[in-house]
């Protein structure tokens, strides 16, 4: 037996903030329950870049990535969505549950054709299911009133973002359309520089930017206000020159 190379320990990390997740929501620690998602996510990304590091994945590597997201992305936000509401009575179990088994089949489909479809070499056909599984325990992390600054302008988005989340039907029908985006053929950039400069790399500077900008005005909220322009981009991406 091998011993596990760096990038698959980070993997493991990343699958241990999402089981240690899980367990958490189920105790009603919704806050430190989402955190662990965004930790999760931190080591996501250090595993492809040590992987890069080290000359590249492996296929062994490729599966466990796959795996430890379903965990961590896939099952681990809807699980902090699903504590999110109390399911004493009949009204709100529903429109919930859908929702969650919605987007974990979604995200599993969507990891399955990722690891098969070699389209997706240098960019994503489909909404990533970290992407999405960030959308939810940041929607999450807006309802509990964490993370935002105390500004009128955070208070009034925070208000209107929480009651569509609370609202059990609206909550079904972001979900249902979040999973269609994931199972979609829609082209959206990996953000992941190819190189320092900024020709071929304008959308992953924009969005860097206007997340910074969003971070610092609506703190939580900027996770999904980030995700509407991240899908928008292949519009507003058009505005700049293909390179060759």
């Amino acid at each position: 037996m091998r011993l596990p190379r760096l990038p698959d320990l980070l993997t493991t990390a990343n699958l241990c903030c999402g089981t240690a997740s899980i367990l958490l929501a189920s105790q009603g620690q919704l806050t430190v329950a989402c955190w662990l998602v965004f930790a999760a996510a931190i080591f996501d990304v250090f595993d492809g870049l040590a992987a890069r590091a080290l000359g590249g994945g492996t296929p062994l590597g490729a599966q466990l990535d796959s795996l430890a997201d379903m965990v961590s992305f896939g099952v681990a936000p809807v699980f902090a969505l699903w504590s999110l509401f109390p399911h004493d009575h009949g009204r709100s179990s529903m429109p919930v549950a859908l929702a969650v088994i919605a987007l974990c089949t979604a995200s599993a489909w969507r990891l399955a054709k990722f690891n098969v479809d070699t389209r997706q070499t240098k960019g994503f056909l489909g909404l990533a299911t970290p992407a999405n599984g960030l959308f939810w325990a940041g929607a999450v992390l807006s309802v509990e009133g964490q993370a935002l600054p105390s500004t009128n302008l955070a208070e009034g988005l925070q208000t209107m973002f929480a009651g569509l989340i609370l609202e059990p039907v609206s909550a079904l029908v972001i979900a249902v359309v979040l999973s269609a985006l994931m199972v979609s053929e829609l082209p959206l950039p990996s953000l992941k520089f190819t190189h320092g400069g900024w020709k071929g790399n304008e959308v992953i500077f924009l969005l860097t930017g206007i997340g910074a900008i969003l971070v610092l005005l609506y703190g939580i909220l900027a996770v999904p206000l980030l995700l509407i322009c991240y899908v928008l981009s292949p519009l507003w991406g058009k505005l700049f020159p293909k390179t060759t």
